[in-house]
């Protein structure tokens, strides 16, 4: 079983889970694998990445039932505003559900066709905010936000972010804006917490490795949920979706944790957001390049629908909020 953490408002969610992001394609086995064979629970992904119908099949179809699911997707810049109602309840028909377990915004920047861009980003977190009140989300988040961005909406804010959802692994990790999340109540979440694989065979990572008698990645993975920050790493190997999940029967030491931690540098950031605004009206899931396998398009398993969730079309949610 991968342990859970406890959100700000006292709902659970698991430690460790899937990574969907559209860099390297989607598999569909290895998603149904993740679940049914390796424990995950909890499933992160975002309109952008361009998965959310073929993870709702496997969501729809895998052996565990939807409560026991933890589905946090995001809201992509374009969306805010008016259309965070709209783009919830898109989400959630691809998703196969008629609720979500989280739902962030995915990040701080707005198009550039948005005038009044603070009144847009206090319009987008009260839709947020009803969402929750109203039960249509367990918990509301941000993601790629800063201490500079996280202040801006607290000056709104009627409920402050469950989570902020940030690059984090030992190379490049924002220690300042952790301890910042921290004080406000705000629970981290990591992406990229292998570091897209471009350090794992640092010497120093692989001499820990070694002394712990698991692999860099399985190190790298502790390094992150013994600090109680979630983290969501992607495979597409059976071998390494079950290995992500082994990281909780050992304990690095104080000593192992504070050299990990040493390795960050902003020169070792992987994502870069830098001209994000202009690739905003890309196309979801462009990434993919038509890398998407497995999926039972035209069969009957399509047409199933999760017991446990009602069907799309009576979503009982308002018309406009």
């Amino acid at each position: 079983m991968i342990p859970n953490t406890r959100l700000p408002n006292n709902v659970e969610m698991p430690l460790i889970g899937l990574g969907t992001t559209h860099s390297g394609g989607y598999y569909h086995d290895a998603v149904l694998h993740s679940i049914n064979k390796c424990g995950y629970r909890l499933i992160d992904t975002a309109k952008r990445y361009g998965v959310e119908k073929q993870l709702g099949i496997a969501v729809t179809n895998c052996s565990i039932p939807r409560e026991d699911l933890f589905l946090c997707t995001k809201l992509w810049p374009v969306d805010c505003g008016d259309g965070v109602f709209d783009a919830f309840r898109t989400s959630c028909e691809k998703l196969k559900t008629d609720y979500l377990d989280m739902y962030m915004i995915h990040m701080p920047q707005l198009p550039d066709w948005i005038v009044d861009q603070k009144e847009t980003k206090e319009k987008t977190w009260r839709q947020m905010e009803l969402l929750y009140e109203d039960e249509h989300v367990r918990s509301i988040g941000v993601s790629n936000y800063s201490i500079d961005d996280l202040e801006e909406l607290s000056e709104f804010a009627s409920v402050l972010p469950h989570a902020n959802q940030i690059e984090f692994h030992p190379w490049f990790h924002q220690s300042d804006l952790k301890s910042y999340c921290d004080e406000m109540g705000v629970s981290v979440m990591g992406y990229c917490p292998l570091a897209k694989g471009k350090y794992l065979e640092d010497e120093v990572l692989c001499r820990i490795a070694d002394k712990y008698k698991k692999s860099p990645a399985q190190v790298c993975l502790r390094w992150s949920v013994q600090q109680n920050v979630a983290t969501v790493p992607k495979s597409t190997d059976l071998k390494r979706l079950k290995e992500n999940t082994d990281v909780f029967d050992f304990e690095l030491s104080e000593q192992d944790m504070n050299i990990l931690s040493s390795f960050s540098s902003k020169n070792r950031k992987i994502v870069d957001l830098s001209n994000i605004c202009r690739k905003m009206s890309l196309p979801d899931g462009y990434k993919l390049n038509g890398r998407v396998f497995g999926v039972p398009e035209d069969s009957e398993e399509m047409q199933k629908t999760c017991s446990k969730c009602a069907p799309n079309q009576n979503l009982s949610l308002p018309v406009c909020i």
